[in-house]
């Protein structure tokens, strides 16, 4: 087995760092950029970079964090709603 399929066995394993975690759970849906409104999405770029580069953990992880961060701001937004009226 060579070095380069020992490394490819070893990312198949690699959790999502730290900050890869927050931005996945606090930005989980597109934004807006300020050039000419042009659509950003982070999230999916990274998500497919997952997948070219056999990160199978980090897509499992990232979809993941994704779920939870939208299930997080609809919460929020209900805790609002029932405390406004």
């Amino acid at each position: 087995m060579t070095k380069y399929d020992i490394n490819k066995e070893k990312r198949k394993s690699i959790p999502l760092s730290v900050s890869e975690s927050l931005t996945f759970f606090f930005i989980p849906f597109r934004f807006f950029g300020f050039i000419k409104f042009k659509t950003n999405d982070f999230n999916e770029s990274e998500v497919n970079r997952f997948k070219e580069y056999g990160f199978d953990l980090k897509i499992k992880q990232a979809k993941e964090l994704i779920l939870f961060g939208k299930l997080f701001y609809l919460g929020l937004i209900l805790v609002i709603i029932y405390i406004i009226k």
